[in-house]
């Protein structure tokens, strides 16, 4: 039986070209929400990180009756003498936050040392030992991706506040976060920061902040070095701090310019170069290194720095304050006048605006303000 025929229909080239027009535009619109959404997530997970961060100083300093100090540990270095023997008063605070962030076991190996490789405590802080080879997964951001070859680094910082000079000086500081200090070689109680000792208030005075981690290098002359990880080398930082901001081409260093980046490298290390921030310069601008007298430093151990937070958050950074609340600042925020400094021991307002005083604990920014 013959069947009628009926014709086939199929795309025209034009109709097919409007459909994939179509999709691309719809494409074209969903993409920066697809990636809005995921920046959102990111941005979350770091600030949910860094919650937890200042959850566990409060916890410590609940126990020690103080914030955990930005460097102490046992004492002291020697010249010539074993890196095995003691923390040459550098062991970080993050160490000290270990049991408050569910690394209890971690913590115990280094308080129960290793013998005849480190102490009990750990060795130089800064030494390499496998307990502490690898830092905890607690202490990176999930947007700072791009040196996770370094094991052990981290993404978060302890303030020191709005000072720029003394910055290894033990017992003074204008932060949340100080040295401790020693008499020969027994730390002096209280060993950081009081809760009292911060008159500003601990929901006006910053604790920590995000900071993007280097690739564990000296000095490059190259401009391919972001001005989020790295600190040029500039004596003249030691009085005017904007001086810093003449390193920078653009989003990296300027070609000649001597840079390090050991920021984030060494997360036991407590010098400053390693694991600070300070509020002076605003978030994501360049950081600097300088020395006591304009000597400046191969290493991480300058007297005097200038380090901004940083982020791969667009616009800004996320910090949390003494009382644990997260806020994101901007690049914006006013920093005052950035061409003087500040006596690190100074119980005074900050001239560095109100980025300067979120960093001071006992600035008394607000009276001076009424």
């Amino acid at each position: 039986m013959n069947r009628p025929l009926h014709p086939r229909h199929g795309f025209t080239l034009v109709e097919l070209l409007v459909v994939i027009a179509i999709i691309g535009t719809l494409v074209g619109l969903l993409l920066p929400a697809v990636q809005a959404a995921r920046a959102a997530a990111q941005r979350s997970a770091c600030t949910n990180k860094i919650k937890q961060l200042a959850l566990a100083s409060l916890n410590y300093e609940n126990s020690a009756k103080c914030l955990p100090s930005s460097a102490g540990g046992t004492c002291c270095w020697v010249s010539g003498g074993p890196q095995s023997a003691n923390n040459a008063a550098r062991r970080s605070a993050f160490v000290e936050m270990l049991p408050f962030i569910e690394e209890l076991n971690m913590y115990n190996k280094i308080m129960a040392g290793e013998p005849g490789i480190a102490a009990a405590g750990g060795p130089y802080a800064y030494a390499s030992w496998s307990v502490w080879n690898t830092a905890p997964r607690a202490l990176i951001c999930p947007v700072d991706t791009e040196n996770d070859n370094q094991t052990a680094s981290h993404s978060y910082a302890l303030s020191q506040g709005d000072q720029v000079r003394n910055s290894t000086t033990a017992g003074f500081g204008r932060g949340a976060f100080t040295r401790t200090a020693y008499r020969g070689t027994a730390p002096v109680q209280p060993y950081g920061v009081t809760i009292a000792d911060i008159k500003d208030g601990t929901s006006k005075t910053i604790l920590l902040s995000e900071r993007v981690r280097g690739n564990n290098t000296g000095y490059s002359t190259a401009n391919t070095v972001s001005i989020k990880t790295g600190m040029a080398s500039l004596a003249a930082i030691g009085t005017t701090p904007n001086s810093c901001l003449t390193v920078a081409a653009g989003q990296f260093y300027a070609a000649g310019t001597n840079v390090k980046q050991y920021w984030g490298c060494k997360w036991t290390d407590g010098q400053p170069g390693r694991v600070c921030i300070n509020t002076v310069m605003p978030p994501n601008s360049p950081g600097c290194a300088g020395g006591q007298n304009g000597t400046l430093n191969p290493n991480a151990d300058d007297y005097e720095v200038v380090i901004p937070p940083s982020s791969y958050h667009p616009g800004g950074v996320s910090v949390a304050f003494c009382d644990a609340s997260v806020r994101f600042i901007s690049d914006n925020i006013d920093t005052g006048n950035t061409g003087v400094i500040v006596a690190y021991n100074a119980y005074t307002p900050s001239p560095f605006g109100v980025w300067g005083a979120l960093g001071s604990k006992a600035g008394a920014e607000n009276t001076a303000n009424e």
